[in-house]
């Protein structure tokens, strides 16, 4: 591994943390330390390979966390205060196989926290995936009010995306027909994730780039769907203390060991 430190800033990446696990709740005291310390190893979105990468305001192009409980990241304000930053919060409801996550009020509480923290214009609500359940409307519209009420303009979604715990069963037009019902009760704007191009999507849904490249910089890589290529120190198959029974992360195919375990050596270690 390289001595040299890389600076994100400088080759136009962005810090993904993490799209692979719940870094905001579960990984936090490490992250922390990180910060602290002033760099993280961490893949090249290039390569899949580590490497160090800087964690000074002036080398960090922004950060962006994936999150279901963002109540680490409001306590530490303070200490995230020089970086740029986005919170992509998702709350769907699902409690039947979201077991461990928030509740909807308890969801709805740290999203206000969030925004009153950060600004409307630093988080995201990402109501993903989009919840295999009857009335799907409905804990829809009773997010969407409050996310509305303060002062958010857009929701982000996608159905469940193919692995091996979990597949979409829903058809195309089933797809669709959900996310006209989903429409129908909340002014907010529907941007369906671009990666899901078999979904058919008209009227007051569009397609979303759910982390644009063009947020911290002009001239940012993207991914095919327009998200910004951004360096994360975890991958796939990452631990999350959640264990939400559809998640493509923890792909059993790959590392058996590592599923179900919050206790796994952290790349910040070596």
């Amino acid at each position: 591994m390289a001595s040299k430190v890389r600076r994100g800033a400088a080759e136009g990446f962005p810090y993904s943390l993490s799209r692979w696990t719940d870094l905001p709740a579960a990984k936090w005291g490490w992250f922390r330390t990180q910060l602290i310390n002033g760099s993280m190893i961490a893949m090249d979105p290039r390569t899949g390979l580590p490497d160090r990468w800087s964690l000074a305001p002036k080398d960090t192009l922004g950060l962006v966390f994936w999150t279901r409980n963002s109540r680490n990241l409001v306590d530490d304000r303070a200490l995230l205060g020089p970086y740029r930053k986005v919170v992509h919060f998702t709350l769907t409801g699902w409690d039947e196989v979201e077991t461990r996550a928030p509740g909807i009020e308890e969801g709805l509480d740290l999203l206000a926290r969030a925004v009153d923290t950060f600004g409307v214009g630093s988080v995201r609500w990402r109501f993903s995936p989009v919840p295999v359940v009857d009335d799907v409307t409905d804990r829809f519209a009773r997010i969407a009010a409050r996310a509305a009420s303060l002062g958010l303009k857009e929701v982000y979604l996608s159905f469940l995306q193919p692995n091996d715990w979990a597949g979409e069963t829903r058809s195309p037009q089933e797809r669709a027909s959900i996310l006209c019902g989903l429409a129908a009760v909340t002014n907010l704007e529907l941007r369906l994730c671009n990666e899901d191009s078999s979904t058919p999507v008209s009227g007051a849904i569009g397609r979303g780039i759910c982390e644009d490249a063009r947020r911290f910089v002009d001239g940012v890589k993207a991914e095919k769907c327009g998200c910004a290529l951004a360096v994360d120190p975890f991958s796939q198959n990452e631990a999350c203390v959640y264990g939400c029974r559809y998640c493509y992360a923890g792909n059993r195919a790959t590392s058996p060991r590592k599923r179900n375990t919050t206790r796994l050596p952290l790349l910040g270690k070596y």
